[in-house]
């Protein structure tokens, strides 16, 4: 199977302990918002799911329906089994698979969730219409994304500024476009989503 990946676009690499360390921060909070939305029974595609720190706990809120995280790295996976066995989740798998090229048939989820993915990808259109492909009419999705270039800090130093203007690079670099916000809202609507609702 060919890489589905626009060719500007690098895979987005972290240290795994600081990866790890951060997932596990957000956990139970980068999902609340959704969680309104979720019931027992429903189908769940957790797509760029990292070490599955947010996914075993999205499949918590669905069981005994099915959550599935996929991510392009293996090593983020091999980390999110783990977890799912540590935590005695059973009702979650995980794949490799991207984000442009899901591996499932059209309407085979009833829910959808990404946090921090669309902001590393150069084509993030692409992927959300990916997304609601695998959605089943009425399906939901809910997406956090932290895609501002701009850091207040204080106080600060010529260093910690030094290093964001290279974060910003880096992702120019490794999307290959413009390091701008993601305006999510209308992402969402060029994707073909009707309704949008936004929380902070």
């Amino acid at each position: 199977m060919s890489d589905p990946r626009p060719a500007a676009e690098r895979p987005y690499q972290t240290d795994e302990e600081w990866g790890r360390a951060v997932h596990a921060r957000r956990t139970g909070v980068a999902a609340a918002f959704l969680a309104p939305q979720l019931h027992a029974g429903m189908q769940l595609i957790d797509c760029g799911c990292g070490p599955g720190s947010i996914t075993v706990d999205l499949a918590r809120a669905v069981a005994p329906g099915e959550a599935i995280g996929i991510d392009i790295r293996a090593d983020a996976l091999t980390h999110a089994r783990t977890l799912a066995r540590e935590r005695g989740i059973a009702n979650v798998a995980f794949q490799a698979a991207s984000v442009y090229q899901l591996p499932y048939a059209d309407g085979s989820f009833d829910a959808a969730f990404a946090c921090a993915a669309l902001q590393h990808l150069a084509a993030p259109v692409a992927a959300l219409k990916e997304i609601r492909r695998v959605l089943r009419p009425g399906g939901v999705i809910g997406i956090v994304d932290g895609s501002s270039p701009i850091t207040f800090r204080y106080p600060t130093s010529q260093l910690l500024e030094a290093s964001d203007k290279l974060r910003v690079l880096q992702r120019e670099h490794n999307t290959g476009r413009s390091s701008d916000a993601l305006q999510l809202r209308a992402l969402l609507r060029e994707a073909g989503f009707a309704r949008t609702r936004a929380s902070g």
